[in-house]
């Protein structure tokens, strides 16, 4: 292994992955589980296509590079394409411009509709690819761009700045001709595998229409909600609000939602033509459906982790358990850090020994990290919550008692699996499949017992109660423990995940199927 990077762009791989802010340059569950897939199937060759939204994004890669990755490309999606195109003369490029653009706004008016067809998909990919596409400077300059704009614009509500609506347009869209570029030029492969919609997920839309080969894709949080929950919180988005004409109940600017659409947009189109479509727990696989995903190419394929190394961490039998409280995670606001910050002063109150370890990187998000620091002292808590920065899980949990979750969103969050194997209780919000985890998802599973506690959203006192609960009754953390380390064996073992993703590329890959480890889900 290595942290330089392989670059083989013409060697045809098994594998190629495509990545959004992810592997190998962001820590985190989803980064793990992709180091995870390509080790553990030392028989296969992978590239690696990594997006990022600038080059400060991709400097030093903080993961090694397994040995059968054979090839690693990185794009900015901000990158600048506008050169004038290379053409004959212009009233010429103009009049084929005309069909390509009738035949884009024909894209945008079925996308709309919320009906996707072949002839939909096949006409974004001539849009954007083909002898005639629409390029990044057209966007900016041509006329048919500016008209085309201008007819969307007019039926938005009255008022909106049209100054505003145009670089709207312009942002959205950048990124999409950087990817037709990526598209076009990109490493062979035998299949693609998009570990997530949004702009990886077009990304593999476009592969696949321009080489035939099949697409996969694996969500572990659903992009779409991720992205309303960034949308939300954002202040680039200029507020169109009218007083006289805007209610009361509406809570987010038409700006806001036409990001919104167009992301929604990208993930119809890459469940419209993915050969099949992965997630991790059913409150996912109900949202993809919701989404308009096909039903008959959802599967679930739960997370799974390596049990050995946590397992020999365990705390041993009748070893005292120390008031020690640890989020394992990135500062940033979807894992809502001042929400553990407050419920620290709670715990603190009735337990003065207490701690609470941030343990993550804090780099992400610098002006959200700063906050948390800052309320941290405004509650003179710099004695009770640590940051600890990065460090391995497996060197942390014999500190911890508890390996705790605030998020807002969570997929199905590893660092509770790595958790369970050390023989750590967790205590999470009631987001993503966090409750399966706690507390079962069969009736067989159920039976284990609960291995932690499950929280409302955003609520200090509630969380920290739950804490309380489990570290001031031994018996009650004991148990937990014991039902934590038999669920993770029974359910999460990562042999079972990899088994799982060995015979879907198998199958895929024209050869037959060997075995199914799909989990059953009542």
């Amino acid at each position: 292994m290595s942290t330089e990077l392989p670059f083989n762009p013409t060697q045809k791989a098994d594998v190629c992955l495509l990545l959004e802010g992810t592997f190998p340059y962001v820590r985190g569950g989803v980064s793990t589980w992709v180091k995870q897939i390509i080790e553990g199937l030392p028989e296969r060759t992978f590239s690696i296509i990594f997006l990022g939204a600038s080059q400060k994004d991709m400097e030093t890669p903080v993961y090694e590079i397994p040995d059968n990755v054979v090839h690693v490309e990185c794009h900015s999606l901000l990158d600048a394409l506008d050169e004038p195109p290379k053409t004959q003369k212009q009233w010429f490029r103009t009049r084929r411009l005309q069909k390509t653009f009738e035949l884009n706004d024909a894209m945008h008016e079925s996308l709309r509709s919320g009906v996707l067809t072949d002839e939909t998909l096949h006409g974004f990919a001539e849009v954007m690819s083909g002898k005639h596409p629409v390029t990044e400077h057209d966007l900016q300059h041509h006329r048919l761009a500016w008209e085309s704009i201008r007819k969307q614009y007019l039926k938005a509500p009255e008022g909106l700045d049209f100054n505003h609506y145009f670089w709207t347009i312009r942002s959205m869209h950048g990124p999409m001709f950087v990817l037709s570029a990526i598209a076009e030029n990109a490493p062979p492969a035998a299949l693609y595998h998009s570990v997530s919609t949004g702009y990886a997920g077009f990304l593999g839309a476009l592969l696949k229409q321009k080489t035939g080969q099949p697409l996969l894709v694996s969500e572990h949080g659903i992009y779409t909600k991720e992205r309303e929950l960034d949308l939300a919180q954002v202040n680039w988005i200029p507020e169109e609000y009218d007083p006289f004409r805007v209610g009361l109940n509406d809570q987010m600017s038409y700006l806001r939602q036409v990001w919104i659409r167009f992301f929604h947009s990208l993930g119809r189109m890459t469940y419209a033509v993915s050969n099949e479509v992965y997630t991790l727990y059913e409150g996912n696989r109900r949202r993809q459906v919701k989404d308009g995903a096909d039903e008959s190419r959802l599967r679930i394929i739960p997370n799974g982790v390596a049990i050995a190394p946590y397992a020999a961490v365990r705390r041993p039998e009748g070893a005292a358990v120390p008031p020690v409280i640890g989020l394992i995670g990135r500062v940033v606001p979807i894992k809502d850090i001042k929400t553990f910050i407050r419920a620290m002063r709670v715990i603190r109150a009735s337990l003065p020994d207490a701690q609470g370890w941030l343990i993550g990187p804090e780099d992400e998000d610098p002006i959200y990290t700063q906050e948390c620091k800052q309320l941290v002292a405004s509650l003179d808590l710099e004695d009770t919550v640590i940051f600890k920065g990065f460090q391995k899980p497996a060197e942390m949990f014999p500190q911890i008692a508890l390996s705790v979750l605030t998020s807002v969103s969570e997929g199905q969050p590893l660092v509770v699996l790595e958790g369970f194997a050390a023989g750590i209780p967790a205590v999470t919000t009631d987001v993503g499949s966090c409750s399966e985890l706690i507390f079962g998802v069969t009736e067989e599973d159920r039976a284990i017992g609960s291995a932690g506690a499950v929280v409302p959203m955003a609520s200090p006192t509630e969380f920290a109660e739950a804490v309380l609960g489990l570290l001031r009754d031994p018996d009650e953390w004991h148990k937990a423990s014991k039902a934590a380390i038999e669920r993770v064996e029974t359910y999460y073992a990562d042999d079972q995940m990899i088994a799982t993703y060995r015979d879907a590329y198998t199958q895929h890959s024209g050869q037959p199927l060997n075995s199914s480890h799909q989990r059953k889900v009542s």
